[in-house]
């Protein structure tokens, strides 16, 4: 898809000024409450309307990212690496093992990308969307389209994994119903195989070997025989050192020669079981093992997958390991597809293994001689959705990226971007020269030093002898918090606020910004997850939300909750419930007065600190319901904005309670700029705004 630039000037000609009540106070909680304002409505016969000036300074964020894949003949018959790029929308690429070039890129219309490539036996590439739930083919053939061929279930929205057995009949495991499901190229036909289990919503891994389907569900772990004619289910015992299964994952399968390869943990990290399936008894747990994919038995019998970093043989009947001196650096070194072929190059005799990695590059090795290398291949980066978007002190713009991710420092007059390979950074802030940085998962948070050269080991290493630039402060996967949605200046401190992996409760972290020093509380609020702070009066203030990180387990709150931590005491000194029947409150801010706003659904709501008090009530539109609000503060001008529901931007004076609806386009982040200009993020483009009048 092309992004072009554009410049966009709406006059409004009338002013839609919403008056304002107090439908109720909360019991005070302190002496000396606030006299509570009530707004009264602002007259439109006499305020000028504004002129909004809406530019596009176009894609901050682009690069490679590759999930789902495998090795199939390509367009000539020749094997190829196929690969879903994810972009907007997703694209099949096909590419040459021998060159590293692509021979073929083909859109996934509609799509953003996908876990689940596999291919069968005649070269049929299959391909199942994520967001969407939408299967694709790709019959062999150099002129063969690429073809929707729609949702094989339609209550769901995710296919996390395909594997396609000996017959080209394809299986697919689901979200949100964690449902298997099979399709029959020959009559089109789908069948439901069913919830594996109830309450359960993710079949994250899936594979097919024989007469048997082997599916694995997040979280908790459970592994699951289905006979494919039957139907029946039958769920295997989990290898001796995983455990109950509780909170963790089944993330890949893979099925070859009368064995299953289980990795229990996350993308980058696990442990690997085998599982003899006549003996029906799990024979190894191997640690410090990351994904998506082992391959098929080369040579001698070996499988390969990687193991702490490098490129591993394995031989499941005695469990040695060969080393093949193959090295991933960094943090994410899983494999995106890998396979075995034949290159018509003495330098690579008989079989060699090749498989992509997440940004692009390319790994080969030789067996026989020992050969290897990794390469850079020529697939395209594509336009990266955005996850966070921040203005600070210093008017420079930041830009975290979803699930490619990545960091754009973005020039506010020029629209120029300087973008960084980093994690998925779903929360920025910059204070005193310095940028804090949350990043999914494991809900981690690093500091960035913008006058100094940037260097994460993790993800893009600077020179050799660079010292870490992010550094990185807290990771709280052992508390079980993912998400990183919330951080705000708390004078000497930076707040932090989380929201957990496959438990309820979120974490608030309070980090010393001269040691880097961190406490973690948690819970703070029963079962709640932490997604936005403030701070006013030495108290730290967070919004929560009664949903965890993802979808599971189902909240057992019913309200979202406002609190405030005392930083003195480090203790909770309030918890309440500002908007009867709101599910989060997303978005807090903090005005000049020291009065606190935020924003439930369509309400935007006031509260006097001191008092814990709801002073003011404004419905900027219907409901209390959803997570798509954010806020904004220009302190010089005391001007408050607030982005509702995905698409509706409104201003308000804080002084007056006037609000006026500003504009109605698609926008899912907001920024405000020091000079009063604000920034809005559209997936991946960003925009500027200019309010006058």
């Amino acid at each position: 898809m092309t992004y072009f630039k554009r410049r966009n000037v709406i006059q409004l000609t009338a002013l839609t000024a919403l008056g304002s009540t107090v439908l109720g106070e909360l019991p005070a909680a302190a002496e000396g409450p606030r006299t509570p304002r009530v707004f009264g409505p602002a007259d439109a016969s006499t305020q000028a309307a504004p002129t909004v000036t809406v530019d596009s300074l176009g894609i901050p964020l682009r690069d490679v990212l590759l999930i789902g894949g495998t090795v199939a003949p390509g367009p000539k018959g020749k094997p190829l690496l196929w690969s879903a790029v994810s972009g907007e929308p997703a694209r099949l690429a096909a590419i040459d093992p021998a060159t590293g070039r692509t021979v073929s890129v083909q859109e996934l219309t509609g799509a953003p990308g996908s876990y689940a490539v596999a291919a069968a036996p005649d070269g049929t590439v299959y391909v199942g969307a994520y967001s969407t739930g939408d299967l694709y083919r790709r019959r062999p053939g150099p002129d063969s389209p690429v073809e929707n061929l729609g949702r094989p279930l339609p209550s769901e929205t995710y296919i996390w994994r395909l594997a396609v057995d000996e017959a080209g009949t394809v299986h697919g495991g689901t979200f949100p119903g964690a449902r298997v499901f099979s399709y029959d190229p020959a009559t089109g036909a789908t069948r439901d195989y069913g919830q594996v289990l109830p309450g359960t919503q993710y079949v994250r891994s899936l594979a097919v070997t024989g007469d048997k389907i082997y599916a694995g569900t997040q979280p908790d772990a459970h592994l699951f025989e289905i006979d494919k004619v039957s139907g029946e289910r039958r769920e295997l015992p989990l290898p001796d050192g995983i455990g109950s299964g509780t909170g963790q994952t089944v993330y890949d399968l893979n099925a070859y020669d009368g064995r299953v390869y289980a990795r229990f943990g996350s993308a980058i990290n696990g442990r690997l079981g085998v599982y003899d399936i006549s003996r029906r008894q799990w024979t190894d747990l191997v640690d410090n093992v990351a994904g998506l994919d082992v391959s098929e038995p080369g040579p001698g019998g070996l499988v390969y997958f990687t193991r702490a970093g490098r490129l591993t043989g394995y031989r499941p009947e005695t469990g040695a390991f060969t080393d093949t001196g193959v090295v991933f650096p960094g943090r994410v070194v899983n494999n995106r597809g890998i396979g075995w072929v034949t290159l018509a190059d003495p330098r690579w005799p008989g079989r060699t293994l090749v498989g992509l990695l997440w940004r692009g590059e390319m790994f080969r090795y030789n067996p026989l001689t020992g050969r290897s290398e990794v390469v850079r291949t020529d697939v395209p980066g594509e336009p990266i959705p955005l996850a966070a978007l921040n203005v600070g002190p210093s008017g420079t713009v930041y830009a975290g990226g979803y699930l490619n991710g990545g960091l754009a420092r973005i020039d506010a007059d020029t629209g120029k971007a300087d973008f960084q390979r980093f994690a998925q950074v779903e929360s920025v802030l910059e204070t005193d020269g310095q940028v804090y940085l949350g990043a999914y998962p494991d809900s981690r948070l690093y500091r960035y030093d913008p006058g100094r050269q940037w260097s994460s080991p993790e993800y893009s290493p600077g020179l050799p002898g660079s010292s870490d630039n992010p550094v990185k402060l807290l990771d709280l996967k052992s508390y079980d918090q993912v998400r990183a949605r919330a951080l705000t200046d708390a004078g000497e401190k930076v707040a932090y606020g989380t929201m957990p992996n496959t438990t309820l409760g979120g974490a608030l972290a309070i980090v010393d910004k001269a040691t880097g020093a961190a406490t973690v509380h948690r819970p703070v609020v029963t079962d709640s997850s932490i997604v936005s702070l403030a701070y006013a009066g030495g108290l730290i203030l967070g919004g929560t939300s009664i949903d965890g990180g993802y979808t599971v387990p189902p909240p057992t709150q019913t309200e979202a909750r406002l609190f405030g931590w005392d930083i003195a005491t480090d203790s909770k000194a309030f918890d309440i419930t500002p908007v009867p029947g709101a599910k989060a409150i997303p978005a807090l801010v903090v005005d000049r007065s020291g009065l606190l706003w935020g924003l439930a659904g369509g309400q935007l709501f006031a509260v006097d600190v001191a008092s814990r008090t709801v002073v003011q009530r404004i419905q900027l539109t219907p409901g209390v319901s959803g997570s798509r609000a954010r806020l904004g503060y220009d302190a010089a001008r005391n001007t408050l904005y607030a982005l509702v529901g995905g698409h509706l931007l409104f201003r308000l004076d804080a002084s007056t309670g006037a609000s006026t609806q500003l504009l109605d386009r698609p926008a899912e982040f907001l920024a405000v700029h020091p000079d009063g200009r604000l920034f809005l993020g559209d997936g991946p483009e960003l925009y500027r705004v200019t309010v006058t009048g």
